[in-house]
């Protein structure tokens, strides 16, 4: 999906791939992360971010979430996390990172809910009144109260597979008084997700229902006494973006694939964002009709349409392999590519797809100084 984007916008990325893997630095099934064009991306977001008086929170879950990621994030701009899980909020955590908003996409589980509030983050997403309850009790024990958000839905909306769940507005004012009577929380915003959704023949992102429900559930709360602060919009939170996010009403977004300029706005159009990350694994096998790699961090969602495929960086553009599909009940042992121009076993073959790291088994390096033509791996994060 990215691979002809990287190639003409950082070429550079690429080479140093197969530098890294033909030389034995990184294994196959290796993400490689381009930390410098990653500050870019951020300080381009950070500045929009500032210009709109628009608050950010980084996603790093495509990534890896990776606590040395995430610090360089926040040294270059955005400076608190969004965790979509606990697990991810305790690893951010633990790497001193500041956390804006937790439990957005995964609810944490009711004996956790301790733990996330000692990590003090600024607000805890919650789907019902049992989990609003659970954050209550908790935040009483502590001795503290904790601002939440509630992820309000609509039968309308576009909710994604295994990402269903919230209050729903057609019962949210029946729900207020019991929100009102938990002393241990603040309702201060609402949210949804996606917000944006890309429209492929205009090629540009569109907003989606569910923008009109959250914005309708603002006005529930604050007609019912609640003190909105944060409409919060995630989903392609770019530079692009954050504009037209904020004249559509949303206070907060929460930038993932755009760190590494790869949301799907960035395949069709030249954005501030430049692409920051491949997959690097290497040729295992042939048969008659295809060309085996190694596996492990192949994502069923990731679009991809191939591979570069060669041993050095001088040749690496020489030869394109095309990707061929795998059945849904295949286990990530192998990516298969299609026949073409010949290959040799433990060629490198260079991937760039929409990544979702954190349910891999990929390996991520964190390289710098590939532009200036001294890469150096500063961090790398091994899977097992």
């Amino acid at each position: 999906m990215f691979l002809t984007l990287t190639k003409k916008r950082n070429p550079e990325l690429i080479r140093t791939g197969v530098e890294l893997h033909q030389a034995g630095v990184i294994p196959p099934n290796t993400y490689v992360i381009d930390l410098d064009t990653v500050a870019d991306n951020v300080t381009s977001m950070a500045r929009a971010a500032r210009e709109n008086d628009f608050t950010l929170y980084f996603m790093s879950k495509q990534l890896g979430r990776i606590g040395e990621l995430g610090k360089w994030i926040a040294d270059h701009g955005i400076k608190q996390a969004v965790a979509v899980e606990f697990e991810e909020a305790r690893k951010l955590h633990q790497a001193g990172i500041a956390l804006g908003n937790v439990g957005h996409l995964v609810q944490p589980g009711k004996h956790q809910w301790g733990d996330i509030l000692e990590f003090q983050p600024e607000v805890v997403t919650v789907f019902s009144i049992e989990r609003a309850r659970q954050v209550s009790g908790a935040a009483i024990k502590l001795g503290k109260k904790q601002d939440v958000i509630l992820r309000v839905i609509c039968e309308s909306d576009t909710i994604y597979p295994g990402q269903w769940g919230g209050f729903a507005l057609d019962q949210l004012k029946e729900t207020v008084p019991d929100l009102h009577k938990l002393p241990g929380i603040d309702v201060v915003g609402v949210t949804s997700f996606p917000l944006l959704l890309m429209d492929k023949e205009r090629k540009e992102l569109t907003f989606t229902k569910n923008l009109k429900t959250i914005l309708s559930a603002k006005e529930i709360l604050e007609e019912s006494g609640f003190s909105i602060q944060q409409v919060n919009g995630p989903s392609a939170t770019s530079t692009e973006t954050i504009p037209m996010l904020k004249q559509a009403g949303i206070t907060h977004g929460e930038p993932g694939h755009a760190l590494t300029g790869t949301t799907p706005l960035h395949a069709v159009r030249s954005l501030p964002e430049k692409p920051a990350i491949i997959y690097v694994s290497e040729v295992s096998h042939e048969d008659t009709d295809h060309v085996y790699v190694l596996g492990g961090g192949f994502y069923e969602r990731g679009n991809l349409t191939g591979a570069y495929v060669g041993q050095t960086a001088e040749t690496i553009f020489d030869t394109f392999l095309k990707g061929k599909s795998l059945p849904s009940e295949y286990i990530d042992y192998y990516g298969r590519l299609e026949r073409g121009d010949p290959v040799a076993i433990g060629d490198t073959a260079i991937f760039a797809f929409r990544t979702q790291v954190f349910v891999t088994r990929a390996n991520v390096a964190l390289v710098r100084g590939l532009h200036s033509g001294y890469p150096e791996i500063v961090h790398f994060e091994r899977r097992g």
